[in-house]
């Protein structure tokens, strides 16, 4: 009997000592949630401390502020009805046609989404603008900046966003389902009432919610068509009130404002959306034969030539100089090899802090997600790295900067606070890259690497060529996102500090569209090339057939 407890306590003794193991193991990554949660708090509570109570009654009361919210209001409604209005017929169309091009055109919407907003601004204006093709081809004069450029500019941006999500409520419907569905001899309308309807109901509101947020915290799109203050929004007069008339106090309000109305909106999202699942493949997804109709056929290629319309178009007008005199004048510049120099010094750091954040992140939810008891912590883990989507990155960096003012720092310090932003407003695409794959390798092996003892190097040795693909797509992402993030380089840029989406912000600016659209050219190859350069060396060749 005292021998069968002696074994029972050195059993209990080993399991204690193997949990406190790899509690200590996990250090480093609590470690990074940490330092990520402490300077999100700290940010906010600078906010908080300039904020003074007694301008709030004066700022709150200004019509002009309210005017200003319900536009970015009214504006992130319409970009994310439209989008998701659109959405739904095209990705409908995408499930059940098979076409010439298709897989292209699922590339192109791949693209748009991390396409720099800028760029892609660029590549609007030249279509839609007074002397664009539009304008050339028809005599149409399109009114572009105001709420019509907007709502173009988030359309451009978010119909793929939409179609993407859509897609993925697609890839939950049961293969027998479709099989029922042709045994029966379903019309594409009942199986779209019976079936389709019903998964993708579901991710509706997720949708709308995250398209609305992304809308409602718009800078460079409002800032560049909003054609004045008649058409501007919160996260553009925070950068108004910080960097042209330095009123600390009107922005750190405006930017709890901001906050408490993406908090709000946030509520929505994690009260409403599914769960974030593995992605499951389009172009492997079978779907059965329906009764077929002119009328589908119809109706499927004008929404097929309408997404075609939206979002082809801009690419084309980017890369139209390539042929121009002053595109080789451009490369001559100076002045632009200077801005290439600084988004590489803000990007690539980015990048590099944003994977290791999502490092961090992973492997905490991870660990937490498979013990009933940490569920809660996983879930705060994960909510937590994409509270950027709910705090924007200018209300971040706008409390980071009090807090440097505070220490004697002005804007001559800006670059390290343009890089942390960057590489927080990188995060949740990196997370929604990683996390799949992590917990999906957890769920399998966890029980074979714990009986065989396989921890640390020699655990990362085997995972290694299992998850490569996807943290070459994670730093692949942010990479093209830090590189063309023109709101917090807005804030603190200047002379010393200009990158090239703020670069050609200026050209924009200035009507120097020839010389901008050749930067954008310029842009749009650096973000190829960067993009293809650190999938390969991190991917391998796989991850850039992928």
């Amino acid at each position: 009997m005292v021998g069968s407890n002696d074994k029972v306590m050195t059993r209990s003794w080993m399991s204690f000592d193997k949990a406190l193991f790899i509690r200590w193991r996990l250090l480093p990554a609590l470690l990074i949630v940490a330092v990520f949660a402490i300077i999100g708090a700290a940010s906010l509570a600078a906010l908080l401390f300039y904020g003074e109570s007694s301008s709030w009654a004066e700022y709150l009361s200004n019509t002009y502020l309210w005017r200003i919210v319900r536009f970015s209001l009214w504006q992130a409604f319409l970009s994310s009805i439209i989008s998701i209005g659109f959405a739904v017929p095209i990705a409908s169309a995408l499930m059940h046609r098979q076409f010439f091009g298709r897989d292209a055109l699922f590339q192109l919407f791949a693209v748009s989404m991390v396409v720099p907003s800028i760029v892609a601004i660029l590549g609007i204006v030249v279509v839609y603008g007074r002397a664009g093709w539009i304008s050339r081809w028809t005599g149409i004069d399109v009114p572009l900046y105001g709420l019509l450029g907007i709502l173009l500019a988030h359309i451009f941006f978010n119909l793929p966003l939409a179609v993407r999500l859509l897609v993925q409520a697609y890839s939950l419907i049961p293969q027998g389902q479709w099989r029922l569905a042709y045994q029966l001899g379903f019309s594409r309308w009942y199986a779209f009432k019976y079936i389709e309807w019903h998964y993708v109901r579901k991710a509706l509101p997720g949708a709308f919610v995250l398209i609305f947020m992304l809308c409602f915290s718009s800078f460079a799109v409002v800032l560049s068509l909003g054609g004045g203050p008649r058409s501007s929004t919160l996260e553009v007069a925070i950068y108004q009130a910080l960097r042209f008339e330095f009123d600390v106090s009107k922005a750190s309000v405006l930017s709890l404002l901001q906050v408490v109305i993406c908090s709000l909106v946030a509520v929505l999202v994690y009260r409403f959306s599914l769960p974030v699942k593995q992605d499951g493949s389009v172009l492997k997804l079978t779907v059965y034969d329906l009764k077929d109709t002119v009328w589908n056929k119809v109706i499927d290629f004008v929404v097929i030539v309408l997404a075609l319309l939206l979002i082809l178009p801009p690419f084309l007008a980017i890369l139209e100089p390539v042929l121009s005199v002053v595109f080789w004048q451009t490369l001559k510049d100076l002045k632009m090899w200077m801005a290439v120099w600084v988004s590489l010094k803000i990007a690539l750091p980015a990048a590099i802090l944003s994977l290791i954040l999502g490092l961090g992140f992973v492997f905490v939810a991870r660990y937490a997600r498979l013990k009933p008891s940490l569920n809660w912590l996983a879930s705060m883990v994960e909510h937590l790295g994409s509270s950027i989507l709910m705090v924007p990155g200018l209300v971040i960096a706008t409390g980071l900067f009090l807090i440097f003012r505070q220490l004697g720092w002005g804007f001559e310090h800006g670059y390290w606070i343009v890089v942390w932003v960057n590489s927080m407003m990188a995060l949740p695409f990196v997370l929604r890259a990683l996390t799949p794959i992590f917990y999906q390798q957890e769920k399998r092996y966890q029980l074979l690497y714990s009986s065989l003892g396989i921890w640390g190097v020699s655990r990362f040795k085997l995972e290694w060529p299992l998850v490569r693909g996807s943290v070459a797509q994670a730093f692949g992402y942010a990479t093209l996102l830090c590189l063309g993030d023109m709101g917090v380089i807005a804030l603190f840029g200047s002379s010393g500090l200009l990158s090239l989406p703020l670069y050609l912000f200026q050209l924009i600016g200035s009507y120097r569209l020839e010389q901008g659209a050749s930067v954008a050219v310029v842009l749009m190859a650096l973000c190829v090339a960067l993009f293809i350069l650190s999938t390969r060396l991190i991917g391998g060749k796989q991850s850039v057939k992928n």
